[in-house]
């Protein structure tokens, strides 16, 4: 009796992801000091858009505008094959994190001046840090929770409740702070296999078609040089948001966080020439002391990593 052979059994090994993040610190710093310089100019031009038409209604216009430049960058980094999902539930995290904060953020400048509202997003490296034990385990050491109560103190003299012209919308920008800083989080994760541009094309499609789902109410005709200046706004949003999350690709969000405060310089520079805004001296002493304590956090941060 002849047996048959028997087949060597071929072991399929499961394919691993391949991490297309990159170190290159220094490359992710320049990108975001850039990126921020874009945003910074995008709210300047949706702050002077909200004050004559609803929120929903200059972020569903710049949406459309900033899907063109959008379009271009998707082209440039290969075509659709860039815009490929590999995990849905991460581009809905992405999306959600970015359509909160920014309905949130351009309806605060509507009521607060440019300055006031940049400073008090810059609270973002300080909710980070005492979220941390909870969300990512870190044991975070006495002197860097004590930097981060002097940060807070900071920010409570920027909003200043005994001045006469107080308004509880001068918190948004603290809980704009918050969600952002998740949405980095979950960025930087998703760069492991996402690409930069899908995952700016689908938040800002999200973003822009939920605006735009606001048409029926309350929408009203805009003149020529608003609509220009939406567009406008439109690239400078895009180039922004592509330049940051580009820049996550080659470095820390705590490493190039360090850098985010440049907005801080652009913002009173806008907000002066194009407002006249001075901020109080309270203001000044405020923001000093969150740029130093958000300096001192992320910084001890990122070197004991």
């Amino acid at each position: 009796m002849f047996t048959r052979p028997v087949e060597p059994v071929t072991i399929k090994r499961a394919s691993v992801a391949t991490d297309v993040r990159e170190v290159r610190p220094l490359r992710g710093i320049v990108l975001t000091i850039l990126g921020i310089a874009c945003i910074t100019c995008n709210d300047a031009l949706m702050k002077l858009a909200v004050g004559d038409y609803s929120v929903s209604q200059a972020i569903g216009i710049r949406g459309l505008f900033a899907l063109v430049p959008i379009a271009l960058l998707v082209h440039r980094a290969g075509g659709l094959t860039k815009l490929r999902v590999h995990r849905l539930s991460t581009h809905c995290w992405c999306a959600l994190l970015l359509a909160s904060p920014i309905f949130l953020y351009i309806f605060s400048l509507r009521h607060l001046p440019l300055s006031t509202a940049t400073i008090m997003f810059f609270t973002n490296p300080l909710f980070v840090t005492l979220l941390a034990p909870w969300m990512l385990h870190e044991r975070i050491p006495a002197s860097r929770i004590a930097a981060v109560l002097v940060g807070f103190s900071g920010a409570a003299m920027v909003v200043n409740p005994t001045q006469a012209n107080f308004t509880c919308i001068i918190l948004i920008p603290l809980l704009v702070a918050l969600l952002s800083g998740l949405r980095e989080i979950v960025v930087r994760a998703a760069l492991a296999r996402e690409h930069s541009v899908a995952l700016l094309f689908y938040s800002t499609s999200f973003v822009t078609l939920l605006a735009l789902a606001t048409a029926p109410f309350g929408w009203r005709a805009m003149a020529l040089a608003d609509v220009a200046a939406l567009a406008m706004s439109g690239v400078f949003f895009a180039l922004g948001a592509y330049l940051m999350t580009e820049g996550l690709r080659f470095a820390d969000a705590s490493l190039l966080a360090l850098f985010k405060y440049s907005a801080i310089v652009w913002a009173l520079l806008l907000g002066f020439f194009l407002w006249q805004e001075i901020p109080t001296m309270m203001t000044w002493l405020g923001a000093a002391l969150i740029v130093a304590s958000g300096w001192y956090t992320v910084s001890r941060a990122h070197s004991s990593r």
